[in-house]
């Protein structure tokens, strides 16, 4: 298993912040993709909400660039998603109408392998720490 930092960054009409979320033990970045699209409640309330679901569903086919913006590729919605580890990581993502906010999502590798007592030793100092 692995250890995930979930992270959010939310846009609204006049700032934006930036945070952790959650930690998250993962067997891969599909797994993250997985568990995010299925909007869990957290152990402590929280939800987080996404269009990870309804954007699968519509099936779009993006083109993957070279540096020199050669198309190199085609990949699905979960595809891109998963490569680029969360929609917070989209360059090309668009932020507009934001009178509710935007909450844009994404995850980074913190540690490989980790073992049970390290997830105990997390859980143990108040870490919040969820599993798939």
């Amino acid at each position: 298993m692995n250890l995930y930092q979930v992270m959010l960054k939310h846009f609204s009409q006049h700032d934006s912040e930036v945070g952790i979320f959650t930690y998250l033990v993962a067997e891969s970045d599909e797994a993250v993709y997985e568990w995010i699209k299925a909007e869990k409640e957290l152990k402590d309330g929280r939800q987080i909400f996404n269009s990870y679901g309804l954007s699968e569903k519509e099936g779009e086919i993006f083109e993957i660039y070279d540096s020199e913006y050669n198309v190199v590729g085609e990949e699905t919605f979960k595809e891109r998603i998963i490569r680029l580890k969360g929609d917070m990581n989209d360059e090309n993502v668009e932020l507009n109408d934001l009178y509710y906010g935007k909450t844009l999502l994404g995850w980074i590798l913190v540690n490989e392998n980790i073992t049970e007592e390290q997830i105990q030793a997390l859980q143990d100092i108040g870490v919040c720490l969820e599993t798939v």
